[in-house]
């Protein structure tokens, strides 16, 4: 009978064992395990960078980016359907109340700031535009131009509406499927402007790079004399007027690999990552130098 029970016992270790090894959660760490991460999809090669670098540094990490719409990563945090997501914004309080009241409370990480670029057909005449010839197309005031935004749910187009004060899209407003189609489109019609995350610009996939010299970014800004195009240095110091801060944002609940990413993308490395990739880190990585004495 005690070899019989003593059976049944290991039987019970070895199948309670294999469930065990089938759970991602259970072996799920800061730098180890499986996660599925949503990001706006403006903002996907900053995320591709820092993702590959984190994945190098830690092998047994495998983390999946998924690019979405901005509204459409909002609902389905809300909707419980995913836990990780890479916005260019905060949920509201009322969107993070109703979280709450489901026991998630969520963390949210900033880790550095992008902008929107204006881009026109590499032979187009124009160089510069104000924020208040935007805002005229955006309301209907001047048709005699093509705007174009990524997706009618995109984040690009909700912050300029925004801006604008507008509710509505005018006829003069085309809505693509993602920023490489907006990139493709304005590099084949000379009389569209298009608005793209920039950092889709900076660092260009071989596919895009030679779509990219196809088009140029123009200056923007409140006037003629002040505008400037969406360099490193304009982001950081705000003077570029369509910058928006860039967030992690968890609603895991649990220690596991959203926050090691999230501490990454924050950490040293990450920040400069950021920095090399040409957007503004939250933080500026230190530089060290060193003075050698030369005795001879």
């Amino acid at each position: 009978m005690k070899k019989i029970a003593a059976v049944f016992v290991l039987i019970i270790l070895v199948i309670f064992a294999c469930k065990k090894s089938e759970n991602t959660t259970v072996d799920e760490s800061y730098v180890k395990g499986k996660a599925t991460i949503y990001v706006d999809e403006s903002l996907l090669p900053i995320v591709e960078d820092q993702e590959m670098v984190f994945e190098s540094k830690y092998p047994k990490a495998a983390i999946t980016l998924i690019p979405n719409s901005d509204s459409d990563i909002v609902n389905l945090l809300l909707q419980r359907k995913i836990d990780i997501a890479v916005l260019s914004h905060e949920l509201t309080k009322t969107q993070e109340d109703k979280l709450k009241a489901n026991d998630v409370i969520g963390k949210n990480t900033p880790f550095c700031s992008d902008a929107i670029a204006v881009i026109v057909n590499a032979g187009n005449s124009k160089t510069t535009i104000t924020t208040s010839e935007i805002y005229d197309v955006l309301n209907g005031k001047k048709t005699d131009v093509q705007f174009v935004f990524d997706n009618e749910n995109s984040s690009t187009l909700s912050y300029l509406m925004d801006k604008a004060n507008v509710k509505s899209l005018s006829k003069s407003v085309t809505a693509l499927k993602n920023n490489l189609e907006v990139i493709k489109f304005v590099s084949e019609n000379n009389n569209s402007i298009g608005f793209v995350g920039v950092n889709w610009l900076l660092n260009p996939s071989i596919e895009l790079e030679s779509t990219i010299k196809k088009v140029k970014v123009l200056a923007v800004g409140k006037s003629i004399q002040k505008a400037v195009k969406p360099t490193q240095s304009y982001i950081e110091t705000e003077e570029y007027p369509f910058i928006r801060k860039i967030y992690l944002i968890n609603y895991q609940g649990r220690t596991g690999l959203g926050m090691g990413f999230a501490s990454f993308v924050k950490s040293e490395v990450g920040q400069r990552i950021t920095l090399k990739s040409g957007l503004a880190p939250i933080k500026i990585p230190t530089r060290e130098i060193r003075i050698i004495k030369n005795n001879k």
